[in-house]
């Protein structure tokens, strides 16, 4: 009874976990090109240098925090339902701090970093608006986590649809409401209020779904076992953030905006459908903090499984059909980042399979090793970044956008293989990627199909688009079926994940 609990919990959150990342991925990769298509190159650039300041200055208003929640509440419930407060009310009194510390910082900030720094006026306004949004966005983030902690992430999946819409929206009338002079500003504009709005969204339901977060208590928690728990995270998402956006900033540094609006737009794709394929994290950690070392193992090796079936021939078809997706989608402004997409859609596998092994530390509380992998990552990247970008730079500006792909092309596949090691040196399993061997030889077959036709093809229109791609699809489970990489048992867990 209790492994069969365990299955369904696990297909459900994974069910609600996938529409999350459906309705974020989808609706983010929507705001993209809406921007994209809105802004051009050179004000998508400015955004994107404006946005990763941002992300990576409200990072220090999170350390872990936000992961902290999720294990302590997660735990608290299945063993300590009496602690549930203390911690909550630990956790936001650090949070609300670090919230105020951060916003005032860029809010001072904004102007030397606009003016001395990037030397760039236009980064100015947005950045001074970016620093009330990380406030609220601190909060905003901060109790959306209690839908994951209590595994009631189909209130999470509506608030995500709920906030999808609203900033498109907002966005959009705020683009017609202002000149072009003002488009870059008007987007945070349009972030800001859609986080007011989310937050109170969640204040509501999680005060509905667990009374018992907001009670007074005199309970006493061990704060050494959080800090410990926090300050390894700490370390984690600060390298996480640098790991993420230190490319765009850089960039912004050495080439004209528009280039970082190319490798965003390129970015943004891989990033995108990575994480569409990629069941999120933050839905394993809470069932992995109450299984078993052999649970954990089998779980794990079964999602890297299907994974493997949808990751390996997405690579291939990026490869492919990579320039007339960006064409099609961000416009054809937009070609030179096709370029740069065909080598970031090396990054799809290492993404999603670190993404999967990751929760593995986090549920050990052994995210000491987190924190360690992702601050070496981080280190490799910034240093491969600067070496890379200023190397190429005297060739193009485009040159050295280009090694900015490729250094986080590198940093990626060391953090993968670091991973790996660590899983199998501080967890003691090894990860077995032979049911992967099926989907890379069906995805090879599907990629020589493909590429014959695509050289006939001059011209590429969205209907001879679409029917490629479904070719692509229909060829790759064929030759998958006939190496026996779907089976019977496949299906049956295909057709129990759309029944729920």
């Amino acid at each position: 009874m209790k492994e069969y609990s365990l299955k369904q919990r696990l297909i459900k959150n994974s069910f609600w976990s996938l529409s999350i990342s459906l309705i974020n991925k989808i609706g983010s990769l929507i705001f993209a090109v809406i921007l994209a298509r809105f802004l051009m190159p050179e004000n998508f650039g400015i955004y994107s240098i404006a946005l990763s300041i941002a992300v990576l200055v409200s990072t220090f208003a999170d350390l872990g925090i936000n992961s902290a929640l999720v294990r302590f509440i997660s735990y608290s419930l299945y063993k300590e339902k009496r602690k549930i407060s203390a911690y909550y009310r630990y956790l936001l009194k650090i949070k609300f701090i670090l919230a105020i510390v951060t916003s005032v910082f860029l809010l001072i900030a904004a102007y030397p970093l606009s003016f001395y720094v990037f030397k760039n006026a236009n980064l100015f306004l947005p950045l001074l608006i970016s620093s009330f949004y990380i406030f609220i966005s601190a909060f905003d983030s901060f109790y959306v986590q209690i839908f994951y902690s209590i595994e009631k992430v189909g209130y999470a999946s509506t608030r995500e649809a709920i906030s999808q819409i609203m900033r498109i929206i907002i966005a959009l009338i705020l683009f017609f409401l202002f000149s072009s002079e003002y488009y870059v500003s008007s987007i945070f504009v349009s972030l800001t209020i859609t986080s007011i709005i989310m937050l109170v969204f969640s204040l509501y339901y999680s005060k509905k779904l667990l009374p018992a977060l907001y009670k007074k208590t005199n309970e006493k928690i061990d704060k050494m076992r959080v800090n410990r728990f926090i300050f390894f995270l700490t370390i984690a998402s600060i390298s996480a953030v640098l790991f993420s956006n230190i490319d765009s900033i850089l960039l912004g540094l050495f080439v004209s905006p528009e280039y970082v609006g190319y490798y965003r737009a390129a970015f943004i794709f891989v990033a995108g459908l990575s994480s569409l394929i990629l069941f999120p994290n933050i839905i394993l950690l809470p069932i992995l903090s109450k299984i078993g070392k052999l649970d954990k193992q089998r779980v794990t090796h079964q999602i890297i499984k299907y994974i493997s079936i949808i990751a390996i021939p997405a690579t291939f078809g990026i490869i492919v059909l990579g320039k007339y997706f960006i064409k099609i989608l961000y416009g054809s402004s937009y070609l030179p980042a096709s370029f740069l997409l065909y080598i970031l859609s090396f990054l799809i596998f290492p993404i999603i399979i670190t993404g999967i092994l990751l929760p593995l530390f986090s549920s050990e509380e052994k995210t000491n090793i987190f924190a360690k992998l992702i601050f070496f990552t981080s280190i490799i990247n910034i240093t491969l970044n600067i070496i890379l970008i200023k190397a190429l730079l005297p060739y193009s500006d485009f040159h050295a956008t280009m090694g900015a792909a490729i250094a986080v092309l590198i940093s990626w596949f060391y953090y993968f293989f670091a991973t790996l090691y660590y899983v199998k040196k501080e967890l003691h399993f090894s990860i077995n990627f032979t049911s992967s061997i099926r989907p890379l030889l069906a995805s090879i077959a599907m990629f020589i199909l493909l590429q014959i036709i695509a050289f006939y093809i001059s011209d590429m229109s969205l209907i001879l688009g679409i029917f490629l791609v479904i070719l692509g699809v229909l060829v790759y489970l064929f030759f998958l079926f006939m190496f026996g990489g779907i089976k019977k048992k496949e299906l049956e867990i295909l057709k129990e994940i759309f029944k729920m």
